[in-house]
């Protein structure tokens, strides 16, 4: 019977580790994917690599290169932590002087960005590169 103490440490010890709440997970660092951008009348497949780069705890620099056909864009800009796994901020386009709103939600190693902007909007899934 000596043991049944340590047995209930132990056990009490492993209910505790289970219940501790895991670390946010957080967008830093490279990603890749597609979406769908819809400019003005026209609708366009896009490919993009992004990298997010943590400025502040939770906030981080935006660096985007986009293309659809022979076509390129770069996109640079800032978002931050809203909650646990959303973030919400801007991206700035020079090549066509606009900037436009970002909204991201984030899943494990997925992203799903939203941008709206006066020219246009862009749908993207991301994943890890």
């Amino acid at each position: 019977m000596r043991f049944v103490p340590y047995l209930l440490s132990a056990l009490l010890l492993g209910a505790m580790l289970g219940t501790a709440q895991a670390a946010p997970a957080t967008i830093e660092g490279a990603w890749g994917g597609s979406g769908i951008a819809k400019i003005r009348n026209r609708t366009d497949r896009i490919v993009c690599r992004v990298n997010f780069d943590k400025i502040a705890q939770t906030t981080f620099s935006v660096s985007a290169h986009c293309s659809a056909g022979d076509r390129s864009y770069e996109q640079t800009g800032r978002v931050s932590r809203v909650s646990s796994n959303r973030y919400r901020g801007y991206v700035d386009n020079v090549q066509f002087n606009d900037r436009g709103n970002v909204s991201i939600s984030q899943s494990g190693s997925r992203l799903t960005v939203n941008v709206s902007g006066g020219r246009g909007t862009a749908n993207l899934t991301l994943s890890r590169r």
